[in-house]
């Protein structure tokens, strides 16, 4: 008897707006051969919150998503609006860890505005989407890729994300087979 394959559960973290995190699930599911299902959002944690850098400490948040885990094979997906840092980094657009099976895409980086830009909500699904598949690429323990049109390629800037395929290439599809 084959052993079932454990679930993508994506998670609205604080005030997300529900018809993306919908979308999002529904098209997550079919790239990682899993079923999705959404959790009942999350208020991001207090205790995350850097007073001084105005930013939530994506570690922190992550070690609270992965007490939401229903199994240790589940992996989580979570959506925020707020800003993010890690100690090296000024901000994260994304941040996932494959150990825990946890990852989030933050929207506040990725949104035209954050750059002094005009607005732009026709662009903000697709960099929310290619982030997550590129964030649970990690979790699922594909290494980061060097080609910069691969879905995988670690973006640092909206530019980046925006010139990337929505799609893994050829060598991360066949190390993400073989690890699904």
């Amino acid at each position: 008897m084959a052993l079932l394959k454990a679930k993508i559960v994506v998670v609205p973290l604080g005030e997300v707006d529900f018809t993306v995190v919908n979308r999002l699930a529904t098209e997550i599911g079919p790239v990682f051969d899993r079923s999705v299902d959404i959790l009942k959002g999350m208020k991001m944690p207090e205790e995350a919150y850097n007073v001084i850098r105005g930013q939530y400490y994506a570690r922190v948040v992550l070690s609270k998503l992965e007490r939401a885990k229903a199994n240790q094979r589940e992996k989580v997906m979570a959506v925020c609006e707020d800003d993010l840092y890690l100690p090296e980094e000024n901000y994260v657009i994304g941040y996932g860890d494959h150990l825990s099976g946890v990852a989030m895409v933050s929207l506040f980086q990725i949104r035209q505005e954050f750059y002094g830009l005009p607005e732009d909500e026709s662009k903000v699904y697709d960099r929310l989407y290619k982030e997550a598949i590129h964030h649970l690429g990690y979790v699922f323990d594909v290494p980061f890729c060097r080609n910069q049109r691969c879905v995988h390629y670690s973006s640092q800037t909206m530019m980046e994300i925006d010139n990337k395929n929505s799609r893994f290439c050829d060598i991360c599809n066949r190390q993400l087979t073989g690890k699904i």
